[in-house]
């Protein structure tokens, strides 16, 4: 399936959730997201700390 691949990264669960949101929300592809930004607790589950950095991060697919 066709997309983007990133990842968002933050200090904590709510700031990289609220990076992932904005880049949703300027980006110009259409609206299928994995996960999908209006599902705050998905999005916090899917999270994974960085061992090294202590950075929470967010793995995304934004589907054209």
């Amino acid at each position: 399936m066709g997309g983007r691949y990133g990842e968002v990264r933050g200090s904590s669960k709510i700031e990289t959730y609220l990076k992932y949101v904005h880049q949703v929300e300027r980006s110009d592809m259409l609206p299928h997201n994995n996960p999908d930004p209006r599902y705050k607790k998905q999005c916090k589950r899917e999270m994974v700390q960085d061992p090294e950095t202590g950075e929470w991060v967010l793995a995304f697919h934004q589907h054209t």
